[in-house]
């Protein structure tokens, strides 16, 4: 089975806005994203630790990385 990450990566697009909205607080997408923005590295563990005092879980950092890869990088 092909696990999301790896479909993104590979360049497709997905859409799964309606699940952060109802998973992820507006306030912590804003700052998923803008660090995704700013950061020279994608990796969830390192963004779990720079967002940690953030109180931002690892699963809200993996699915704005979703996000960001579907919609910025590819």
């Amino acid at each position: 089975m092909i696990s999301p990450p790896m479909i993104v990566d590979s360049g497709t697009r997905v859409n799964i806005d309606y699940y952060i909205e109802d998973n992820v607080d507006e306030y912590s997408q804003e700052d998923i994203m803008d660090y995704f923005m700013e950061s020279s590295t994608d990796d969830v563990e390192v963004a779990y630790k720079e967002l940690a005092e953030d109180d931002i879980s690892i699963d809200e950092i993996k699915l704005m990385r979703i996000k960001f890869m579907s919609e910025k990088a590819n």
